[in-house]
């Protein structure tokens, strides 16, 4: 079971640690700082009880009321647990209450067993990238509309707090807070 929160500073050591032990670049601290400063609400973590990180997404503000799951990583002895699926289940909702009607991210087109996963989730592959990656490898870019409007556009926030409410609500059984 994990406690998915907002990343904090004192999460940065772990997050790179995390990040870079699980994903195939190289991503030096200042870019999750970067991240980090840019939206704090965007950076989420997976914990145990015990505070050790088991997850991360570290998201960014784009233009025309989007946001990008620029890095996202779960430990390797954590995968399979849905922890991600948490993790990305508490960035959805965070978008949706900070007004996004898009989330975007690019996946290996290699990487099939995460392919899966965002579709799974309701993701689907909008643009093959060739060369998009620093090795040269390939990849999709992918898509979600958050509010279930194909246009993309943000329910008004009165709408959105209610949703969110009613999500809360059905969730409360759960032990993952954000």
């Amino acid at each position: 079971m994990a406690i998915i929160r907002q990343a904090g500073e004192g999460d940065l050591e772990g997050v790179f640690m995390l990040i870079n032990s699980n994903l195939d670049d190289f991503f030096p601290p200042s870019v999750i700082m970067f991240f980090q400063e840019q939206w704090p609400q965007g950076q989420l973590v997976a914990t145990d009880v015990f505070g050790n990180i088991l997850g991360a997404i570290c998201g960014s503000r784009l233009e025309g009321g989007r946001a990008s799951v620029s890095l996202f990583a779960v430990d390797e002895g954590c995968r399979g647990k849905g922890i991600g699926g948490q993790l990305l289940e508490a960035f959805r909702r965070r978008c949706f209450m900070d007004g996004f009607g898009v989330i975007q991210l690019e996946v290996r087109t290699s990487n099939v067993s995460a392919k899966d996963f965002y579709e799974r989730r309701g993701f689907r592959v909008t643009e093959l990238l060739p060369g998009f990656y620093n090795d040269g490898g390939d990849g999709y870019r992918m898509v979600l509309f958050v509010t279930g409007c194909r246009s993309g556009r943000a329910l008004p926030r009165e709408k959105r707090r209610r949703a969110f409410r009613r999500h809360e609500n059905m969730l409360s059984s759960t032990c993952s807070v954000w």
